[in-house]
């Protein structure tokens, strides 16, 4: 049933990995402040122009609504 279902949906979820790389190295030092391991606040990922729209993209696709400004402030 499951095999079944599965061949029937397909969920696409496009992804840059240049993106993801933004996401979780903010995520990592933000991580690292909490514990204070880094003594300064991270900024806001630099990203691209190139990239922006993508960037902010998958910002909102994976952290929807009001979190997504823990990101793109």
């Amino acid at each position: 049933m499951l095999k079944q279902a599965s061949k029937e949906i397909v969920t696409l979820i496009e992804h840059s990995p240049y993106c993801f790389g933004n996401i979780l190295d903010h995520l990592r030092l933000k991580r690292l402040h909490s514990l204070g391991l880094l003594s300064e606040e991270p900024t806001l990922p630099e990203v691209r122009y190139s990239k922006k729209k993508t960037f902010e993209k998958v910002v909102k696709y994976y952290f929807p609504g009001d979190s997504s400004k823990y990101i793109l402030g």
